[in-house]
């Protein structure tokens, strides 16, 4: 604090709280989008067909939580990049192993789930009745 008032905070002191904000935000957006996406937009089968939420049905709501989680791995990236120096000295401070075995492991796992194969399912149409399926076939 200074005669004047309190210190303005530096540009490199303001970065990481800025980040740290859109994250937080970002955080609440993908939450509240999730949650209305399982809750309120139910998928058609479960009687969800027609419904919206402020004029956006379940797709439109589900591209917005999406792009919401591409922009979150872009913001934790950046909150990555701005506290590097304290994964090397604090979270690697005796070995460094840990800590590039738990990055490359992220990493491989984000490739690996991206890599998997798409198979073409049945047709939403096509399926037997869930009573036939849990009974057997038997009504």
């Amino acid at each position: 604090m200074t005669a004047q008032g309190p210190a303005k905070p530096s540009r490199r002191s303001r970065l990481p709280r800025i980040a740290n904000a859109l994250i937080w935000l970002n955080l609440c957006g993908l939450a509240g989008t999730g949650l209305m996406l399982a809750w309120r937009l139910p998928p058609g089968s479960r009687g969800g067909r027609g419904l919206s939420v402020l004029g956006w049905d379940r797709h439109q709501w589900g591209d917005l939580h999406t792009w919401l989680s591409y922009a979150f791995l872009v913001l934790i990236a950046v909150h990555l990049a701005l506290h590097w120096r304290w994964f090397w000295q604090v979270a690697a401070r005796k070995r460094r192993w840990p800590l590039l075995l738990g990055i490359g492991g992220g990493i491989a796992l984000a490739v690996v789930l991206v890599a998997l194969p798409v198979e073409r399912g049945r047709d939403d149409h096509d399926h037997e009745p869930l009573r036939q399926r849990f009974r057997g076939g038997r009504e």
